[in-house]
């Protein structure tokens, strides 16, 4: 059998690991039956073989999820997941758990129970870890040494994730409690179940006054509509706006919620130059006015209170970007443009098509303009967004006139250069959402090339 790329190899292990145990078992006995009677097939036989001992998992690493099991609904990438879902990143539970397998007797494999152990046996090791991760953070804050060392495994700014682990691990069992009963995903936080949630909470603080504020970042992983936290804050804090509630240890809630808020405001701070970073624009500013008119709408956010003020500038700082980026976007539609020019006979010539990288940045540019019209309005710049729009299908329709004459008119290869450039404007149009448009350019074009 021929030899596989370690590429291959890899692929071909994570498809044989995603198939059910019982299908691998089959699969494996059948070629294992066809290579005692066919020395063809062992090399096939030898391949399954290697693909299902690599798919085995390695007990190590199980072990390690179960330790970090109560940090799995905070953990994310930073990069592509809203900080209240990346408390924790992938990273830092690699360098935190080879940290522990410094500090542990044995290693912290060797340390910890089988994976299948009773689950009071996980919650007393997760609270004795917690407890290990605190007193060595505790050590750390006199010890200028441990801290540099700490710094250089867990980077800047991980004592403090450090810590917040140690919490979630420390009084897991507690907030497992509490929970219990609340849907893993909540599409309306009713009611009912907030004063749930306050009962649950007001529980919680009376004796782990440190996990009640994890209650409810917990809580707002399983909310659909994350801006309905503020109803457990307004139900909790019995206060309706953020005059005092926002100086409490409730506060952390309501920042992140606008930390949120800031990151899918990076999503479109820059203009896309690829429809995949058009999409990804989209999300974030339907993400972002779903957020920050959802903060508004739940909760009494004064303009003067500590996130009244971050959330007004937030929006003012957003709105400027945006009018930024559809001001620019007739420019970038402009150098896109396959506008016939005049030739030396004084007729109207096709030009060649521009570079495809600019073309794609126009439709970047034109996907998010057009895909924005639902939200521009609630990010309070509605008006510039509709003009942009506008004169985006005007100097396209003006183009398509000018290239459907040319094209009816010619023959040979300016005719084949005016159909490249309904091509173009076809592509255009149906970035911008006007599929009609871009349908009919298609017809036209393909009738005309026909006539």
């Amino acid at each position: 059998m021929k030899s596989l790329s370690a590429d291959n190899l890899e692929k071909l292990t994570l498809f044989w690991g995603s198939l059910p145990p019982e299908i691998r078992k089959r699969v494996l006995g059948a070629a294992a039956r066809a290579a005692e009677h066919d020395a063809g097939q062992a090399g096939l036989s030898s391949l399954l073989t290697l693909l299902e001992q690599k798919a085995q998992p390695d007990p190590a690493e199980l072990k390690k999820k179960r330790l970090f099991a109560p940090l799995v609904s905070l953990t994310g990438d930073p990069e592509n997941d809203p900080p209240s879902r990346a408390y924790f990143s992938p990273t830092f539970l690699n360098a935190l758990w080879s940290w522990l397998d410094t500090s542990m007797e044995g290693g912290v494999a060797g340390s910890l129970p089988e994976p299948d152990a009773p689950a009071e046996d996980w919650a007393a090791i997760r609270a004795e870890t917690g407890a290990r991760i605190c007193a060595c953070l505790d050590a750390a804050e006199g010890d200028r040494k441990l801290e540099s060392r700490l710094v250089s495994l867990w980077g800047a700014g991980g004592a403090e994730t450090a810590r917040q682990a140690a919490t979630l691990l420390v009084h897991h069992s507690v907030l497992d409690q509490a929970m219990a009963g609340i849907p893993e995903e909540i599409t309306d936080f009713d009611p009912d179940m907030c004063t749930q949630m306050r009962d649950a909470y007001e529980t919680v603080i009376d004796t782990h006054p440190e996990a009640g504020v994890w209650l409810l970042i917990i809580l707002m992983t399983r909310l659909k509509k994350t801006a309905q936290i503020f109803r457990a804050i307004a139900k909790i804090g019995r206060r309706e706006d953020d005059q005092l509630i926002s100086k409490t240890d409730l506060a952390s809630v309501g920042d992140a919620v606008l930390k949120d808020a800031e990151f899918y405001a990076t999503r479109f701070r820059r203009a896309p130059q690829n429809l995949a970073e058009a999409e990804d624009a989209i999300a974030g500013l339907a993400s972002f006015v779903t957020v920050t008119v959802g903060m508004t709408r739940e909760f009494g956010i004064r303009k003067d209170g500590r996130w009244g003020k971050t959330l007004f500038a937030l929006r003012a700082q957003t709105s400027g970007d945006l009018e930024k980026l559809f001001s620019n976007t007739p420019k970038v539609l402009e150098a896109a443009l396959p506008v016939p020019r005049k030739g030396a006979d004084r007729t109207m010539q096709p030009v060649e098509p521009a570079d495809e990288a600019i073309i794609a940045r126009a439709e970047a540019q034109l996907r998010f303009l057009g895909a924005a019209g639902d939200w521009a309005s609630q990010a309070a710049i509605g008006s510039v967004q509709k003009k942009a729009e506008d004169g985006a299908i005007s100097a396209l329709e003006d183009c398509f006139g000018h290239i459907i004459n040319i094209l009816q008119h010619s023959e040979g290869e300016t005719q084949l250069l005016a159909s490249a450039g309904l091509d173009v404007i076809a592509r255009l149009q149906e970035a911008l959402g006007q599929d009609e448009s871009a349908s009919l350019t298609r017809r036209r074009n393909a009738a005309a090339l026909a006539a």
